[in-house]
């Protein structure tokens, strides 16, 4: 458990060490350049669209397309500001062979700003979208911490599933043992009783004597098979057995992960 603890605590350290504060930079806004607050993140694309999307549905905005960018109206960049903004949003992986990086792109406007009008690039908001998207990145890894959180569950339950599958297995296996075992004796019993037969009728009766030997060859097929059938129903329960131990082990290896990555929930939930 230590150790599960550990190495999630170790994967955290180095997100947060891959989260750079967001920098300025520029981006094409409908054939114009215009001055951007960019910051990268350790996840794919969909989960950040789909984090930033839950984010501004908190704070009740819902975005629209705009000109390829997702447009948020009417936003604060700051908890102390009187005015709102218009945020342009676009969400890009970062190259095609890091697939687990998206670069986040934040062009910041005036409420209700024509941005292709302006005069020239209006960077007065830049710090601001910067400090809102460094205020945002918390949320991002709440948002994808708790996607791992959903999928570890769903593999708890499958792994505790093939667990009890495994359980059922077993009984039934036994179930099928002593059920093989009861006819077995059965056999054994019949055979003697055809046995007796023979002797009785070894002198006397020529037509008893040939139905009685038949009866017992019959039974001894009956016996091979039976015991054919307990070898590998005794076979399928040690290996059941065996299984069981090992998932048994995952099980709990898998308790392991979700517990940690819960535990990663309490001390890293954002403001």
């Amino acid at each position: 458990m230590k150790k599960t603890l550990l190495c999630f605590n170790l994967i955290f350290i180095c997100i947060h060490l891959l989260h750079a504060q967001a920098y300025e930079g520029k981006i094409e806004y409908q054939k114009t350049q215009q001055p951007v607050a960019i910051s990268e993140v350790p996840y794919q694309q969909d989960v950040v669209e789909d984090a930033i999307k839950d984010y501004m549905s908190k704070k009740g905005v819902k975005g629209s397309s705009s000109g390829g960018f997702t447009l948020y109206k009417a936003v604060k960049l700051g908890s102390k500001d009187t005015v709102t903004s218009d945020l342009y949003f676009k969400i890009e992986r970062k190259s095609r062979k890091e697939k687990e990086a998206t670069v986040v792109n934040l062009l910041p406007a005036r409420a209700n700003e024509q941005v292709t009008s302006r005069t020239s690039a209006d960077s007065s908001n830049i710090e601001q979208a910067k400090s809102f998207l460094d205020h945002i990145l918390p949320y991002i890894d709440a948002f994808q911490l708790n996607l791992q959180v959903i999928d570890q569950e769903n593999t708890v339950r499958k792994v505790n599933k093939k667990q009890n599958n495994l359980a059922d297995d077993q009984t039934d296996f036994e179930k099928k043992i002593r059920k093989l075992n009861t006819e077995l004796d059965q056999n054994k019993i019949d055979q003697q009783k055809q046995a007796n037969l023979i002797e009785e009728n070894v002198n006397q009766d020529a037509a008893a004597l040939q139905k009685a030997h038949k009866k017992m060859s019959h039974l001894l097929d009956d016996q091979a098979d039976l015991q054919k059938k307990l070898r590998k129903t005794q076979a399928d329960l040690d290996q059941n057995k065996k299984d069981q131990e090992s998932s048994k082990e995952e099980v709990l290896k898998e308790q392991q992960a979700l517990d940690a990555l819960k535990a990663k929930q309490k001390t890293t939930a954002p403001d």
